[in-house]
């Protein structure tokens, strides 16, 4: 199950670190980044009965409203490998598509061709830009972005419009 973070607990921000830290390492999101985001920008996690697996968090570009920047997407090391953060990825992108956000724009490590795949073949992302030395010297991203509508429109990933 997919849900909406609305509320700040202190439990459930320890969880999400966690998952951050597990995935990303010191690169990972701490209390101070996760909050603003689930209070400014959206936080999605991914329930399997009524523990959180995986988390993914979106923020709105100033320079371009109707595009959110994904900030970072996480599963436990325990769900890799099951179709979890593909489907996390999915319903959190139709939610923005509901919200009248129009492009979603991610950067991704050039190196990591499974993640690069899955946003290409599984969702529609396209690498529009190489960043050299983002996150410092030898840090280098790929920039990506998807088109909701397009997404919307894909027969597989239809987003019902009756809700």
């Amino acid at each position: 199950m997919i849900e909406l973070v609305r509320e700040i607990e202190p439990k459930l921000i320890q969880r999400l670190v966690q998952l951050e830290k597990e995935a990303f390492g010191e690169g990972g999101m701490n209390a101070w980044h996760l909050v603003p985001l689930i209070r400014h920008g959206r936080v999605y996690v991914f329930k399997k009965n009524i523990e959180i697996i995986g988390l993914i968090q979106y923020m709105l570009d100033w320079d371009s409203p109707q595009k959110a920047y994904m900030v970072g997407v996480s599963i436990s090391k325990d769900s890799q490998g099951l179709g979890l953060g593909t489907e996390l990825l999915k319903k959190s992108l139709k939610a923005l598509y509901r919200e009248n956000i129009e492009k979603v724009e991610l950067t991704v490590d050039r190196n990591n061709v499974a993640a690069v795949k899955i946003y290409e073949s599984k969702l529609g992302f396209k690498v529009t830009d190489c960043r050299k030395d983002e996150y410092g010297e030898g840090e280098d991203r790929l920039v990506m972005v998807l088109s909701l509508a397009d997404f919307a429109n894909n027969d597989e990933c239809r987003v019902d419009q009756t809700r």
